[in-house]
């Protein structure tokens, strides 16, 4: 897809699809339907992750490749526990699951909002 549509796109299509998925996983009463849409957000969280590294690569000048790179590691790193600890803290305090999972929205919902405002390097 990187290739094809360019990483940009690449990320916003895929986030776009993460949101409409993580919605509707939270609405599916039916296992086979759960097990469809969960197999749906498999599809599209690896060219998410392949087309940030691919995007970075294109917009950080090459001497501050190193450093670009180094940050975007230790970010993911530094922060990794908060989107577990907010989605078991809200499920502590409400007793579902669905309210738990769906903390998980405005992390989408900001990351699509965020990388729209990014321009495309070409």
């Amino acid at each position: 897809m990187d290739d094809r549509i360019g990483s940009r796109r690449t990320i916003l299509l895929s986030l776009g699809m993460l949101n409409v998925l993580a919605v509707l996983l939270l609405f599916v009463h039916s296992s086979a339907v759960f097990w469809i849409l969960a197999l749906g957000l498999g599809f599209v969280v690896g060219p998410v992750q392949a087309a940030s590294r691919s995007h970075l690569s294109r917009i950080v000048p090459e001497h501050r490749r190193g450093g670009a790179f180094g940050l975007f590691a230790f970010a993911g790193k530094a922060t990794s526990f908060l989107g577990p600890l907010l989605v078991a803290s809200l499920v502590a305090l409400s007793g579902s699951q669905r309210v738990g999972m769906g903390a998980v929205l405005p992390f989408l919902a900001g990351g699509l909002c965020l990388m729209a405002s990014v321009r495309d390097p070409r």
